[in-house]
């Protein structure tokens, strides 16, 4: 069906126009009061001015009012990156080579026989068959005599060249706990000392004072500090009657546990990380450790020493690891040698007295927790030869080697180095080390 036009106003536009009416009916009204002035009559740009100006402070009311119902943007989150601490560190393990042997005791004949009369002393040939056998970074020997450079030289008293070939065949330091040590009194125990320190090695065991005793050695080698402590319970005649009861109560340690254990304590105390006791101890000519001594290293294991060192008894006896047990779940091994036996001594009348050994140990302290462990626990077997070299009577210490042994050993002597070498390695079978030469 086709639509028509219709004529007249339709209702959109009389709604349109009466809008415009009513504004500028209002227009009219406000106008003078936007101006301020009550004249209608106003031109053009100022009143385009004024209209701008309230137009403005109508926008800046209404920003003000949504800057503080309503931030313009949302903040994001401040996110701060932990600062990482590094792991601490932890101290690397620290070792240290050792070096144990026996007593060296020499005698006026020994003496004689490595005296010459255009040369003088020959000691240098007493240990310079060992090669470098003995040189470690801790080497230890027990000396059963005296080195008082005043006093006459007898059977106890020796020149302090045996010193220098102690020290050229790598000796660091110097037990002196062994019965005649006191033969001459407190002042040549301080003597004795005071040679041993000159010749370049660390004396140990017996105190020239009190104060002395309460200041025991703490070596530090490598990084590790040792602490060298020696305890023996028996005293030659002579050395009682040359000290006095004060004296002898401070002039060497007697061979108890609770005294140990106390004097560990103190050296802990002191900063020891390592300890090590000698022992003078056992019957002389005894070929193994009584149950007394088995129950005593262990005691002395749990008060707190790291490795036990024997003499006295002139034989080698088997070395153990024993394990200590001190409270604190970890686990102690403790080294164990009963008897170092000798390194050298001028009594021939018994094999087991020539036949010695060197014990060698690769020693670990761990900083962590404390503990120490051991590696490389080997042994050199040695030999105190006497015999003729070059048409003169010698004495020296030979490495127990038959097949290798020195031209100026004979077949007697040979003999008798060879039964030594049985002797040290059957004995040795019986413990934890292994033979390095």
């Amino acid at each position: 069906m086709k639509r028509t036009n219709r004529r007249g106003l339709s209702t959109g536009t009389i709604v349109m126009l009466t809008v415009t009416c009513l504004c500028l009916i209002g227009f009219c009204w406000l106008f003078p009061r936007l101006t301020g002035t009550p004249d209608i009559r106003t031109n053009a740009l100022e009143l385009a001015v004024k209209l701008d100006e309230s137009f403005s402070q109508l926008l800046s009311a209404q920003s003000s009012q949504q800057s503080v119902q309503k931030p313009l943007y949302t903040p994001l989150p401040v996110v701060v990156a932990p600062v990482s601490t590094p792991e601490p560190t932890a101290e690397p393990v620290r070792r240290f080579s050792l070096c144990a042997t026996g007593s060296v005791k020499i005698d006026s004949l020994t003496l004689k026989s490595m005296t010459d009369k255009d040369i003088g002393y020959r000691f240098d040939l007493l240990l310079s068959s060992l090669g470098d056998t003995m040189q470690s970074d801790l080497t230890i020997v027990t000396a059963e005599n005296s080195f008082i450079p005043t006093d006459k030289l007898t059977d106890t008293n020796m020149p302090t060249e045996v010193l220098t070939a102690m020290k050229t065949a790598g000796v660091d330091a110097v037990s002196l706990g062994h019965p005649a040590v006191l033969n001459a009194g407190v002042e040549g125990l301080r003597s004795t000392k005071n040679s041993i320190t000159s010749a370049g090695m660390i004396p140990y065991g017996v105190y020239a004072s009190a104060d002395e005793r309460s200041n025991s050695v703490i070596y530090d080698t490598r990084g590790v500090k040792v602490a060298l402590l020696s305890y023996q319970n028996e005293l030659s005649s002579t050395g009682k009657n040359k000290t006095t009861t004060e004296e002898r109560a401070f002039v060497y340690a007697p061979l108890e546990t609770e005294t140990i254990r106390s004097d560990i304590q103190a050296m802990r105390q002191n900063g020891a990380e390592v300890v090590i006791v000698s022992l003078c101890w056992g019957k002389t000519d005894a070929t193994s450790p009584t149950s007394t001594q088995r129950q005593q290293a262990q005691e002395i294991a749990d008060a707190g020493a790291d490795i036990i060192l024997g003499t006295h008894s002139q034989a080698v006896f088997p070395v153990e690891i024993l394990t200590a047990q001190r409270g604190d779940g970890r686990y102690h091994p403790v080294l164990c040698a009963y008897s170092l036996g000798n390194l050298f001594t001028y009594d021939r009348d018994k094999r087991a007295n020539l036949a010695g050994i060197l014990m060698h140990a690769d020693v670990m302290y761990n900083p962590a927790d404390g503990t120490v462990a051991f590696d490389g626990l080997t042994y050199t077997p040695t030999y105190c030869w006497r015999g003729k070299m070059d048409s003169v009577t010698r004495t020296a210490v030979l490495l127990a080697d038959t097949a290798n042994a020195p031209d100026f050993v004979d077949d007697k002597q040979s003999d008798i180095m060879g039964r030594c070498y049985t002797l040290i390695t059957e004995v040795m079978s019986q413990g934890i080390l292994t033979q390095k030469y």
